[in-house]
């Protein structure tokens, strides 16, 4: 006798996923990070979020998904929405790193000079890894990177970016604006002098 085969249920399209993660299903918040944890991984990973700290902030931002996840609109997208979440966590480690550089400076308890400057070591394993885009994109100002990241490489509206970003959506386009012209000339060829 063959078992009976089990019907599966049709899978959760992104808006009630979301709506099941708010409602505090555990098993919707696993659907979630099976879902969209590489779209996360690759957005914190662009922006530059210290190498060590991405796994983690992956991490939190599915830790505070459940919480966010009672913000989202439905209509939205649902994986911009996932995306500003990670972005507010990356935010938040920026500024915790900040004060704890200003903290070791202020009190002169000999910060250690990696942590103040660019690894060349992981800055080489980069541009191997990423090649020149990857340089470039790095050495854009932070406002500027984000915009580019999420309009250019996430494929997020300027709508979308705007309200990840928590400034006006021509805030958004100047910034990209800006970003793109700074990667044009950081990827031009350079005229090399005899």
């Amino acid at each position: 006798m063959k078992p009976a085969l089990r019907k599966l249920a049709p899978p959760l399209d992104d808006a009630a996923l979301l709506g099941a993660v708010a409602a505090g299903d555990a098993s919707a918040l696993g659907l979630a990070f099976d879902r969209w944890h590489h779209d996360v991984f690759a957005l914190l990973v662009r922006v530059r979020a210290t190498r060590w700290a991405v796994d983690d902030l992956v991490q939190e931002t599915f830790l505070a998904l459940p919480g966010a996840a009672a913000n989202y609109t439905p209509g939205r997208s649902a994986r911009a929405f996932v995306l500003g979440v990670a972005m507010q966590m990356c935010r938040r480690e920026r500024r915790r790193f900040a004060r704890r550089l200003n903290l070791w400076r202020t009190h002169g308890e000999g910060l250690d000079e990696s942590l103040a400057q660019d690894d060349p070591e992981r800055d080489a394993a980069n541009r191997e890894a990423l090649g020149r885009v990857s340089v470039a994109l790095a050495r854009l100002p932070e406002a500027q990177r984000d915009a580019v990241v999420l309009v250019e490489l996430e494929g997020l509206t300027g709508d979308e970016a705007a309200a990840i970003m928590g400034v006006p959506v021509n805030t958004v386009w100047t910034r990209l604006h800006y970003g793109r012209a700074a990667l044009r000339e950081a990827l031009s060829p350079k005229e090399r002098r005899p």
